[in-house]
């Protein structure tokens, strides 16, 4: 027999880890019930050890509001709703502004402060009147011209024994210069040029009526049948308004 085969290697100690102890399991003893024993101490002990451990640490709960049941919580929101929409309604109440009353005041002050006199021939008026009655007058003949296709030079340096070419210009210059007084003075009071120097034809509570339509159309067709000059410059000689005193529609100025 081999001495050898009987030989060992044993560590000197427990603790270099050459071998490992095998875990004893604990025997489990089932009873009748069909649960272990081991298993009911385990949960014993567990649990007196929680309870040890909350002993000590127990603390009151939450202090709760206290209502009392007579009262209506709700009622004392509504009492909280309604003094704010009676704080909302006073303060709407004092910024409301009368938007009816403001521009009648408006108007009855700017009605008192505007007041006219009786107003001459002015020369810069008429000449920027003239200029517009000129530049609306080349338009129209423009159009005129695109759409007959006639040529205008050689009709107005050859004209024929009766002059009708003349007469057509000047008829058509005429009918524009009615048109632009007669509209601007009825429907606004005055014609640009009148309005750039503050003057117009009649006063304000003058232009609704009838009657005064029928003055501005009077004195718009004298002006323009006797050539546009000659009544401005008897106004501007006697400084008077000559047409107005004719026709009735009388020229303004701002005081």
């Amino acid at each position: 027999m081999d001495p050898f085969e009987e030989f060992e290697f044993k560590p000197l100690t427990e603790g270099l880890g050459f071998h490992k102890k095998k875990s004893q399991s604990p025997s489990l003893n089932l009873n009748d019930s069909g649960t272990s024993a081991f298993s009911k101490d385990l949960i014993k002990n567990k649990g007196l050890e929680l309870i040890d451990e909350t002993e000590g640490d127990l603390r009151p709960p939450l202090p709760r509001k206290k209502t009392n049941p007579g009262v209506n919580p709700s009622g004392t929101k509504s009492e909280k709703n309604q003094a704010v929409d009676d704080i909302l309604k006073t303060l709407q109440k004092n910024r409301r502004f009368d938007f009816e009353n403001i521009p009648q005041k408006n108007l009855s002050t700017t009605n008192a402060k505007e007041s006219f006199k009786a107003s001459a021939f002015n020369l810069s008026a008429a000449l920027l009147d003239g200029m517009l009655i000129l530049a609306a007058s080349l338009l129209c003949m423009i159009i005129v011209l695109v759409i007959t296709k006639v040529d205008l030079i050689a009709n107005l340096s050859h004209p024929d024994s009766e002059g009708l070419i003349y007469a057509a210009t000047g008829a058509m210059v005429a009918c524009v210069s009615f048109i632009y007084l007669t509209l601007n003075r009825i429907y606004i009071g005055w014609t640009p040029g009148e309005w750039a120097f503050d003057q117009r034809i009649g006063k304000p509570e003058e232009l609704d009526s009838s009657i005064f339509s029928l003055k501005v159309i009077a004195r718009s067709s004298l002006v323009i049948a006797t050539g546009f000059a000659l009544l401005p410059i008897l106004s501007f000689v006697f400084n008077k308004d000559i047409a107005g005193s004719i026709t009735g529609a009388r020229r303004y100025k701002k005081a």
